[in-house]
């Protein structure tokens, strides 16, 4: 969609070689610019000694133990507030043109 989509996208933060946090969130976006997002979830993906790679649901408390002080993944201030500075901004531009007339 060229105005409009939505889904779930993720930001991966590698803890070592075998290791790595993943947070997956549920975005809405307007022209791929503006978007919001929420829901955000913690995965501890870990590969295994077979090779095959195993993953772990994480609470927000596990994930920040997880990174041992590092920073977890997570969307940008632009990804989640943007679609929300963009109607303040709609709104306050009502409130004005309507104020002159």
């Amino acid at each position: 969609m060229l105005i409009w989509g939505w889904g779930r996208k993720s930001r991966t933060v590698r803890l070592n070689d075998a290791e790595a946090v993943i947070a997956t969130f549920r975005y809405f976006s307007l022209f791929f610019v503006f978007s919001t997002t929420w829901g955000t979830r913690y995965v501890l993906a870990r590969v295994q000694p077979d090779g095959t790679t195993g993953y772990r649901d994480l609470a927000d408390q596990e994930a920040m133990a997880a990174a041992n002080g590092g920073e977890l993944p997570a969307p940008t201030p632009w990804q989640r507030f943007s679609l929300l500075g963009l109607l303040a901004v709609g709104i306050v531009l009502v409130v004005l043109v309507a104020s002159l007339a």
